[in-house]
This record gives structure tokens, C-alpha cells and sequence, in this order.
């Protein structure tokens, strides 16, 4: 598929609803790949013309900012200490592309009370609607009740996973456990760090029969990622747009169905809903 086809596919069809989508990227363990593939994924439908926020969700251990080679003057920290307001602490990356750090090494980020975390919540709900297409969540990995949060509120739930059987079988529980405890039933699978689509489909059905055999969930297969040894000299350099890997996450994005009507309950109620079960 040419570039301007895929551009095609990330558009709106004809006829349906607008509104700001939401991507939640998650994974059963870290070291997967999730934050190279966020970032890579804003900037792909950036450059296809949609507006797109990317947030740190792991609050307190950031590292978007890292992967990018930017210092943010003000993030989520110098927000919550009144030293910044909402917009001062939006990084833009280019025109089409912003994010939203969370800070590094801040240890009152992770014992944030729940009004608190339902104010920045609400703050988040303003900046975006109607001002992104497209926001992405970058969340900390595991079963976090943040994350479990976070996941079960988006548009597109999106498990990224490796060959690995320590990752295989860690996907497969976030997904259990997003499944049974916030009743979730459409996940979306990417696979990373494969040596081509034959060994990325093996995955994606090792992960199908065990949710089919032990959950109610259905899992569409978004397609793979092959493993390239210079990416990782460019993420030493922080510049982690590496052609190839690049091109992957364009056929990714296309598969990706961002022209659906928004859910009953918007991103932002169900996640409140979901805080304050906590």
C-alpha cells in the first residue's frame, strides 16, 4: 500500500461522526517498545494531517520527552504545584504533533489524591475535544489500576507485545484482567520485534485461543513490527524515527479503524466512572 493510500485510511469516512479519538497503548510488561511506538505513531498521523496529543500517562516516571531529545520547561509537576498552568506545560513537537509530560523521578505524582487526579482528568477532557484528533496514551506497563483506568476508557484499546513468551503471556493478562474487571471486549494487537508477519500471526493466534478459550474478549490482529538493530542507535540518539520502523506503523495505522462513532459514554466519563470505583 503507497503512502497516500494509507493517509487515505487514517481520514474520516464520508458521513461519520467527528470527535477526537483516543489510543491507549499498553502492554503486560515493559520493554516492548511502547513508548517508540507511540511516538512513532504520532508523528505518522501527524504528517497525515491530523492533530495529535500525546500523553505520558505514567505519571511521575516520563520518558516521551527522552525518546524526542526535548527538556519541557514545565510538565504535570510544576501543574499539580501551581507553577504552571494546563497549557504552558503542552510541548510542541511540530505543528500537528504536541505531548504532555508527566515528569521524572516526581514520587508525589504517584500518590496523587483522587480529586486531584479527577481535576487533571477534567483539565485533559478541555484541551482536547475539539482541539485533537487524535490522543494518544502512552501508559505504564502491567495491570496499574491506573492503566486499567485508562485502557478501559479509550476508543482503541492497543496491546503491543513481543515474540517473547514472558511478553506473550503478560499481554494476554492485561487483557484478561481489563476484560473481567472493567468489562472490555474489543482489543486491538500489535507485535513488535518480529522477524516478519508470519511469526507476528503465530503470536496474535497463541493470544486469540486464550482469550476465546478464557474470556469474553475479541482480539482484532493490527499487524507487526520487525525487529531492526539500528533503531536502537537511533533511540540512543533520540531521534527514534527509523525508516522501516516507520513504514510498519503506517500499515499499522491503516488498519486501525479511527473513523468509528464515538462510544455512548465519552472517553472522559468512562474514565472518571472508573476513578472513582477506585
Amino acid at each position: 500500500m503507497s503512502l497516500d493510500q494509507q493517509v487515505v485510511h487514517l481520514k474520516h469516512r464520508e458521513g461519520s461522526e467527528e470527535g477526537t479519538r483516543y489510543v491507549a497503548v499498553a502492554s503486560g510488561k515493559g520493554g516492548v517498545g511502547k513508548t517508540v511506538f507511540s511516538v512513532n505513531m504520532g508523528r505518522c498521523f501527524a504528517e497525515s494531517g491530523g492533530r495529535v496529543l500525546i500523553i505520558d500517562a505514567d505519571l511521575g516516571l516520563s520518558n516521551v520527552h527522552l525518546m524526542l531529545g526535548l527538556t519541557p520547561k514545565k510538565n504535570l509537576t510544576h501543574f499539580f504545584f501551581g507553577e504552571a498552568t494546563f497549557e504552558e506545560i503542552v510541548v510542541k513537537v511540530s505543528d500537528n504533533l504536541h505531548f504532555i509530560s508527566s515528569g521524572s523521578g516526581v514520587v508525589e505524582l504517584t500518590r496523587l489524591p483522587r480529586d486531584q487526579v479527577l481535576s487533571l482528568v477534567r483539565r485533559l477532557q478541555e484541551l482536547a475535544e475539539g482541539s485533537y484528533d487524535l490522543v494518544i496514551l502512552d501508559t505504564p506497563p502491567g495491570i496499574h489500576e491506573d492503566t486499567l483506568a485508562v485502557v478501559s476508557a479509550a476508543d482503541i484499546p492497543l496491546i503491543l507485545t513481543t515474540p517473547e513468551p514472558t511478553a506473550v503471556a503478560d499481554a494476554y493478562a492485561l487483557i484478561k484482567v481489563v476484560n473481567r474487571e472493567c468489562g472490555v471486549e474489543s482489543f486491538h494487537l500489535v507485535v513488535n520485534k518480529v522477524e516478519g508477519e508470519k511469526e507476528g500471526r503465530k503470536v496474535y493466534e497463541s493470544v486469540r485461543l486464550l482469550t476465546d478459550k478464557f474470556t469474553t474478549a475479541k482480539v482484532e490482529f493490527l499487524g507487526t513490527i520487525r525487529y531492526r538493530k539500528n533503531l536502537i542507535r537511533k533511540i540512543i540518539d533520540q531521534d527514534p524515527f527509523e525508516k522501516g520502523f516507520t513504514a510498519d506503523v503506517y500499515n499499522i495505522l491503516s488498519n486501525m479503524n479511527l473513523g468509528v462513532k464515538p462510544k455512548r459514554r465519552s472517553f472522559w466519563d468512562a474514565l472518571i466512572g472508573r476513578l472513582l470505583r477506585r
